[in-house]
């Protein structure tokens, strides 16, 4: 029996509902009544202090969160000691969570022993665009493993994954292109992640990487939103190949910036 059956207005009300939003509020809850009768200010700023977001936020969630629970106690078919064994669960996740959080430690341990080693300051200039993130970025580096044998960033692509694939078959010629998927599944994981970080905001508004939501935002306007996170995907790649070419932090620049430059050097 589903764990949440009594309780399945709740699923959905947060994105991720084993996010630490949503198991602030289960670990809070003892009975669907203390949830109800818990004062809303309360729940309102536990909500707000673990998803790290503003009021509105908090009280959308709050009176979601007792509409759901006001429903669920009218039509519950209940299970007995249904928020012991849900505490249960979230013990094991905390403990899952810091294994993780040990070893992504030791991981950064590792690194700044290191610090001077070429791999490393390869890690560090990955991290430096905007959206990577240390772990991406080791990740990244990881699969990429030795640069020098990328000459190009079409290279890189194809070793992503990111190249199109051709679908021909004697006369027949493909209208439509898709990433062939090939090389490292991981990696691409990896760039699709950076990608949907690089074209959304940070919590006070500002956009994590301007440029790329920028050239996102123009895509979208023809393109299929999968299809303009492609195309971030290969700029990105296209970042990631050319800090790692020329041995310097990423300097977020604009377009029109880099064709000024570029027209300037020549």
């Amino acid at each position: 029996m589903n764990l949440f059956y009594d309780w399945l207005a709740y699923v959905g009300i947060f994105t991720d509902i084993a996010g630490d939003a949503s198991l602030a509020v289960l670990s809070f809850t003892q009975s669907l009544d203390h949830l109800i009768n818990a004062p809303a200010i309360e729940l309102t700023e536990l909500i707000g202090k673990a998803a790290r977001k503003g009021t509105t936020y908090s009280l959308n969630k709050y009176n979601a969160i007792i509409k759901a629970a006001t429903v669920s106690k009218e039509i519950s078919l209940s299970l007995s000691n249904i928020f012991g064994m849900i505490h249960s669960v979230i013990k094991r996740i905390e403990l899952i969570d810091n294994q993780m959080d040990a070893i992504i430690k030791n991981i950064e341990n590792i690194i700044t022993a290191n610090s001077e080693h070429k791999f490393v300051k390869q890690i560090h200039l990955v991290d430096s665009i905007p959206g990577v993130g240390f772990m991406s970025a080791v990740t990244l580096m990881c699969e990429i493993g030795d640069f020098s044998a990328f000459k190009n960033p079409k290279q890189l692509f194809g070793f992503f994954g990111l190249d199109p694939s051709v679908n021909d078959s004697g006369k027949f010629k493909g209208s439509k292109n898709h990433m062939s998927k090939r090389g490292s599944r991981l990696a691409r994981r990896v760039l699709y992640s950076v990608a949907l970080a690089s074209v959304r905001n940070k919590p006070n508004k500002q956009p994590i990487n301007p440029v790329l939501q920028a050239y996102y935002q123009d895509k979208v306007k023809s393109k299929l939103k999968k299809v303009a996170l492609g195309a971030v995907m290969h700029k990105v790649c296209n970042f990631v190949f050319a800090v790692l070419r020329d041995e310097s932090p990423f300097v977020l620049i604009s377009p029109d910036e880099h064709i000024h430059n570029h027209r300037t050097a020549a």
